[in-house]
């Protein structure tokens, strides 16, 4: 294709002349050298050589030329018809003719040139905003940034650190990890990150930075096993033993992880072990404490202490009385101390049934005499376990109306009387261990003559307690040899003392003035509460008041009689061959009276009679 304007050789389908910048008609984008070689277009060729163009004539023509472009076009290529494209001359032919002027150029475009300097600096922000997102934005900008020596995001430390520590520059890695972990300690991998980190720690040699890293881990799950077992190689390397065995306990409660108990379970002594099996026992019990390995074991019997510092250490058997027994204990071997035993036995002691009476109760018209029995149970019966103590049965009893105890009369297999009046006939059994049966309690009433318990109506001949004034005791048993005022913790109230040579008189000031409250008599002149004086015996005082019969027990001292309301008669042993009786009985205003006849050899030798506040 040629250009009409300048006559430039132009490619197939060229819009604008490359040399002149014409416009090319649609008409002619299909003609060129291909063209004029078909005989296509009459316009003579151009070519450039070097800077200058030169036309290319047509070689001369060999026949007429032909009348029309068609007609020729027709007429190309058949045999008989001479006419066709000419052949393109030669380089040597081109060069040999002369060149002509070159065509005139075609209109050039101007340049705008502050459109190309705005394009320019846009495009330089561009690149800078670019860059800078790059580097702040974007996870590569970040660790660019790092690298740099700047400051970047989380993810960026951890990543340079990690590939430090790859490069073996430890503790660089761990500065970028800790400072990782300050700008983001609770990211979702933070678990898996931290290990690395504490990796860097003991890399570094700072074990106990690794481990306080594996303790952190341990907070933040619990129940994962993987940082419990790196703390428990640190402590292995370290020979901690005893802490390890502590910490073991912990990774298996957290984790459930079964591998830490047998662990625990290899390294340590085994629990300790009892003879017996621990709960509820009958009778009384020789425990022993049992190691496999034949360590040392401390035992503690009470729930506060610490083992093995506050425990005993154990070299025979315990004893178990009646009662629950707790015993802990542990084995210990070197540094290494067991699981703790910890177990409770409860002695229960046999306990003998309620003796039995030979009198059922009920009313009597005569004098009685009564036995009392014991009989095994069956089941005691059919224990084949021999007991000294559970068949050591020794039976109380009163008549008195009192509930047996250790102190009443024991029952030595003979019969003993009922006296006469109500009676309440009350039996206890005590085994070998001291258990008590349940009590056996009959009623009866011997309708036989009886004397009264002593009372309000029983006073000295010669005056009345509370009601004889200082004057009229002074005035009947003469001036005492010494009248001082004293305190006396049994009254209330002033008191003072008359002292004469068969005793003395205590009186209390009241409103009507001073009123006996005391006296003490040696004299047998003086006539004391029903006839009883100095020199009496004791059958001579009994007889005299309400008496039970009730024996002697076994310290000497013999009840007489009780009442819960009324008062109470008792024989105390003073001596071997001294012996005082008291009586009491009740009084409205919460005092009580109290007549004591002192006796040695069988004799009254002094008779005291006092109203008191206290015994």
């Amino acid at each position: 294709m040629v250009c009409e304007k300048c006559g430039a050789l132009l490619k197939e389908g060229t819009l604008v002349c490359e040399e002149c910048g014409a416009d090319i008609p649609r008409a002619n984008r299909s003609a060129g050298v291909a063209g004029r070689r078909q005989g296509r277009s009459d316009r003579p060729a151009c070519e450039k050589v070097g800077s200058a163009m030169y036309q290319i004539d047509p070689p001369p023509a060999l026949h007429p030329p032909i009348a029309s472009r068609s007609a020729r076009h027709g007429d190309a290529g058949r045999p008989e018809n001479h006419q066709g494209t000419p052949p393109p001359p030669t380089t040597g032919q081109q060069m040999a003719r002369s060149p002509r002027k070159s065509p005139k150029p075609g209109k050039r475009m101007m340049i705008n040139w502050a459109l190309l300097w705005t394009i320019t600096i846009f495009l330089v922000i561009a690149v800078l905003i670019g860059g800078v997102v790059l580097l702040y934005v974007t996870e590569p900008g970040q660790l660019i940034l790092v690298r740099m020596g700047k400051e970047g995001n989380a993810q960026a430390y951890w990543t340079y650190g990690q590939e430090l520590f790859d490069q073996g520059y430890v503790d660089r890695a761990i500065q970028c990890f800790e400072t990782a972990h300050d700008l983001d300690p609770d990211r979702e991998d933070i678990y898996d990150l931290l290990l690395i980190l504490a990796d860097a720690y003991e890399a570094s040699g700072r074990t106990g930075a690794a481990e306080d890293v594996f303790r952190l881990l341990q907070e933040k799950q619990p129940d994962n096993p993987v940082a419990y077992r790196n703390t428990i190689r640190l402590m292995e390397d370290q020979n901690r033993r005893m802490e390890l065995s502590s910490f073991l306990s912990v990774a298996y409660e957290n984790t459930g992880d079964d591998s830490f108990r047998r662990q625990r379970e290899d390294m340590l002594p085994a629990t300790p072990t009892t003879s017996e099996e621990a709960g509820k026992l009958r009778r009384e019990r020789d425990v022993a404490l049992i190691s496999a390995e034949d360590y040392d074991i401390y035992y503690i019997m009470t729930e506060e202490g610490t083992l093995p510092e506050d425990g005993t250490l154990y070299t025979q058997p315990i004893h178990l009385g009646k009662g629950t027994h707790l015993i802990r204990a542990v084995a210990v071997s070197s540094d290494l101390i067991s699981d703790e035993l910890n177990v409770k036995f409860t002695i229960e002691l046999p306990v003998p049934r309620a003796p039995l009476s030979s009198l059922a109760p009920g009313p009597y018209e005569t004098r009685q005499r009564i036995w009392l029995r014991y009989e095994e149970k069956e089941e005691d019966k059919a224990d084949t376990v021999e007991d000294p103590k559970e068949d050591d049965i020794t039976i109380y009893y009163t008549i008195d109306g009192q509930t047996p105890t250790s102190n009443s009369p024991i029952y030595t297999g003979e019969p003993f009387y009922l006296p006469g009046g109500k009676v309440t006939l009350k039996a206890v059994a005590v085994n070998g261990y001291g258990e008590v049966s349940n009590v056996l309690e009959r009623g009866y009433k011997i309708n036989i003559g009886y004397q009264r318990f002593f009372n309000n109506k029983d006073e000295f001949a010669s005056f009345t307690m509370q009601k004889t004034t200082r004057e009229a005791f002074i005035k009947h048993y003469g001036k005492p040899l010494e009248e001082v005022e004293i305190e006396d913790s049994a009254m209330l109230g002033n008191c003072v003392k008359l002292s004469y040579s068969w005793g003395e008189a205590r009186f209390v000031m009241t409103q009507d003035g001073y009123m006996i409250y005391h006296v003490e008599t040696t004299s047998s002149s003086m006539v004391g509460p029903r006839k009883t004086k100095v020199g009496m015996s004791e059958k001579d005082i009994t007889e005299k008041f309400r008496d039970m019969g009730q024996t002697y027990n076994q310290n000497g001292d013999r009840s007489i009689y009780w009442d819960e309301v009324e008062g109470y008669g008792m024989m105390y042993k003073l001596g071997d061959a001294s012996y005082r009786i008291d009586y009491v009985y009740y009084l409205k205003d919460t005092t009580r009276m109290i007549l004591s006849y002192h006796l040695e050899n069988n004799k009254v030798i002094k008779i005291t009679m006092r109203n008191s506040y206290t015994e």
